[in-house]
């Protein structure tokens, strides 16, 4: 899988699977380069975790990520005749 979508000019998101998991992924593009977003989860008020993991959004399992998406579809105003999938 590991597919790279194009947001913006310098940003965008790596499509993973991992042991039946697809997450989404921040890249920062420069030129024709991508680079993994990584940062530090808060875990209290001004409290960050030691190890910076990468930024992603987990969507579920294959069987979930359709109903996924077309809630983020409905969420930003796409009306559901309109979802191609």
């Amino acid at each position: 899988m590991n597919e790279i979508i194009k947001t913006g000019e310098k940003t965008g998101v790596k499509v993973e699977e991992y042991k039946g998991v697809i997450s989404l992924s921040a890249q920062n593009i420069v030129g024709d380069k991508n680079y993994t977003k990584w940062g530090k989860e808060q875990i209290r008020r001004d409290e960050y975790a030691e190890k910076a993991t990468p930024v992603k959004v987990v969507l579920g399992n294959k069987d979930n990520v359709i109903n996924i998406l077309r809630e983020i579809a409905a969420a930003v105003g796409i009306e559901s005749q309109d979802v191609p999938f």
